[in-house]
């Protein structure tokens, strides 16, 4: 026999109900990723510090490279090869910045103290997974802002008023693109994913968890931005509250990711990287 349809009440009452357990179990992982961070505030702030710091001066030399070429200070390929080794530089200090994190978020939340030697110790294999990763997740934002930006020209022949659709298409498809690769890190990392099965096992996590991905991925936004505002609206000093809100929110995202991935796949972390 059939089950009656559902109405409408009933469905956005259970709505609201999944709502309110999501924004539960978020505050639960915000906790924990609060009193992981507290075990070692000190270690957590100062690799970001450095880590950060070495992430700037990659950018530093890029900026004076780039610079130096376009106006020909230096030979072209002196230019070429400072632009280079800064790349390098930036992008190997976020990928072992953000490893180093999530390795120390994870002893943490096993209720040990992280130490420094763990937290700097360089893992290929995890940063080039992580990597992947993130130049698969840059190549498909840069698709789909092309194509709505084309869209956008094309419609705006008819009407300019038009242009505002595909715009609008095209940016709720990138919260969706952040929402459901949220776990990205601990999964290219921790999981020990391929690019593509990373994206994959994001997009699988949704129907399921999908209010829990979206508030758990509110509130570090949220966590992340406020040093950021600070500094606009006060003083750029106020930006240092970084070396604080960047590992309190890996330590929520890694609470996050423990309470919602299967338990066979949360104890790699050690064998991953």
């Amino acid at each position: 026999m059939n089950p009656e349809p559902r109405g409408r009440g009933a469905r956005l009452a259970d709505g609201v109900r999944e709502g309110l357990a999501a924004i539960q179990a978020v505050r639960g992982w915000l906790r924990q990723g609060r009193r992981a961070y507290l075990r070692a505030p000190w270690l957590f702030s100062g690799f970001t510090l450095i880590g950060g710091s070495a992430q700037l001066l990659g950018q530093a030399v890029q900026n004076r490279a780039s610079d130096a070429l376009a106006v020909g200070e230096e030979p072209v390929t002196v230019s070429i090869g400072l632009v280079l080794a800064g790349l390098v530089l930036s992008v190997g200090s976020l990928l072992w910045l953000n490893v180093g994190l999530l390795r120390g978020a994870w002893i943490a939340l096993d209720g040990r103290t992280p130490q420094l030697a763990e937290l700097v110790r360089w893992q290929t294999a995890a940063m080039g997974r992580l990597l992947g990763a993130l130049l698969l997740l840059l190549l498909l934002n840069l698709l789909i802002l092309a194509t709505a930006g084309l869209a956008a020209g094309l419609v705006s022949l008819i009407h300019p008023l038009l242009a505002l659709v595909p715009l609008l298409i095209g940016g709720t498809l990138l919260v969706a693109m952040f929402v459901t690769q949220i776990f990205h890190l601990p999964l290219a990392v921790a999981g020990g994913l391929s690019p593509v099965a990373t994206f994959r096992h994001g997009r699988i996590l949704v129907p399921s968890h999908g209010w829990e991905l979206l508030a758990l991925s509110l509130s570090l936004v949220l966590i992340v931005l406020l040093p950021l505002g600070l500094a606009l609206l006060i003083a750029w000093p106020l930006a240092a509250g970084l070396l604080v809100t960047w590992p309190l929110a890996l330590c929520s995202l890694t609470a996050g990711y423990q309470g919602i991935v299967d338990a066979e796949d949360r104890g790699s972390l050690a064998g991953a990287v």
